[in-house]
């Protein structure tokens, strides 16, 4: 029986590399590329980062001695669900695990500081004066809550049994000022619903 022995040539190695969607170790040199050089952080999953965001605002506000309140996600059951699942909110705790993903793309606990900086998730404003891109980081301004709601506060903690109303932000070095508003830069982020499915 004869054996041929293959070897792979330094250019198919540099392409084979090259495909790979994770990296193979710190000397990657996709690392280097423009986009990566500024990044304050690269994630290979969203729940380290989901993760991650909670643990830097908490100790955000432990270094600047300022309160931190936690927004907690509503899940609401359609109808149609509760037809099918009568006992669905035995369930729920269940739902607490899944990935932000897996629940209409929406953070199921957002930490809330004053000062505390941001990044946009989402487009918001595309408009060429503004270009509040995905991305784009901000700081977090004020909120405003329910009529019916009050925030309590523990150990430098809060939480709302409600969405806020409208949470500012600020974007520095702005120079547009939104009508009724009076300061430059200030723009109001207001909860966002989403359906997702729990099968």
């Amino acid at each position: 029986m004869s054996h041929i022995r293959r070897e792979e040539c330094e250019t198919c190695r540099q392409e084979r590399a090259s495909k790979a969607r994770v990296a193979q170790s710190v000397g990657d040199a996709r690392f280097r590329q423009t986009k990566f050089v500024g990044a304050p952080a690269i994630y290979p999953n969203n729940d380290v980062k989901y993760s991650t965001n909670k643990i830097r605002a908490q100790q955000f506000a432990a270094h600047h001695g300022i309160p931190l309140a936690y927004v907690i996600a509503k899940d609401t059951p359609s109808a149609a669900v509760l037809l099918e699942k009568p006992d669905l909110v035995k369930d729920k705790r269940e739902w607490l695990q899944r990935h932000d993903r897996e629940c209409g793309d929406l953070y199921g606990v957002l930490p809330l500081a004053v000062g505390m900086p941001m990044a946009l998730t989402d487009h918001i404003d595309r408009n060429p004066a503004k270009q509040l891109l995905r991305g784009k980081i901000c700081y977090v301004h004020s909120w405003v809550l329910d009529g019916n709601d009050s925030m309590e506060f523990r150990a430098g903690a809060g939480l709302s049994s409600k969405l806020p109303r409208v949470v500012f932000v600020k974007f520095p070095n702005a120079t547009w000022v939104l009508p009724g508003l009076d300061e430059p830069g200030l723009y109001p982020i207001v909860p966002k619903r989403s359906s997702w499915f729990l099968d």
